[in-house]
């Protein structure tokens, strides 16, 4: 019998919370004060409510290099986040 090295694939992160943990471990931020979500075919919306939109930035940019769509609707220091992903 032949054996190789696999490596085995790591399926996408389920939520944005699994995106940010390490693991298999979610990590729901202290600035995401206002959590929502929403299906559709193909599709899961998270939305995400905060006053403190300074705080949420470094993980903003952690969730967009994982692939995350992020879009951003600010006033001041409050925002509303979309976070979304094909399915």
């Amino acid at each position: 019998m032949h054996t190789q090295n696999i490596t085995p694939i790591r399926p996408a992160p389920r939520t944005p919370y699994h995106s940010l943990g390490e693991g298999a471990t979610m990590r729901i931020p202290e600035w995401a004060q206002h959590r929502s979500v929403y299906r559709s075919a193909g599709r899961t919306l998270y939305v995400v409510e905060t006053d403190t939109l300074a705080d949420a930035r470094r993980d903003l940019v952690r969730l967009d290099k994982a692939g995350w769509d992020v879009a951003v609707e600010a006033a001041g220091p409050n925002a509303r986040i979309a976070l979304s992903r094909a399915a």
